[in-house]
């Protein structure tokens, strides 16, 4: 998992996303210690909810990451947990 998130104007905030990547990164680590399914299950749909802003578009606009990249990475890390719930890792 050797992904770049790229920058660009108007992308994702870059503080809700990496508090998002944190959350992932937390549960993914808690399911590793022997978190339960249930429990992991419930976190992970905590983590679905975090809300992540966009920057604002325009010729002022604040740089962000990559809202193409950030979405795979995240579906990419939902992959991975679902898959540990699910015990096929």
């Amino acid at each position: 998992m050797a992904q770049i998130l790229r920058s660009e104007k108007g992308g994702y905030s870059k503080k809700d996303v990496l508090k998002k990547m944190d959350a992932y990164g937390s549960l993914l680590f808690a399911l590793d210690c022997g978190m339960d399914s249930e429990t992991a299950a419930a976190e992970l749909e905590n983590i679905r909810m975090m809300p992540i802003e966009r920057e604002e578009d325009g010729f002022f606009a604040r740089s962000g990451f990559s809202v193409e990249d950030t979405d795979a990475y995240f579906a990419e890390m939902e992959e991975k947990i679902l898959n540990k719930i699910n015990g096929e890792v």
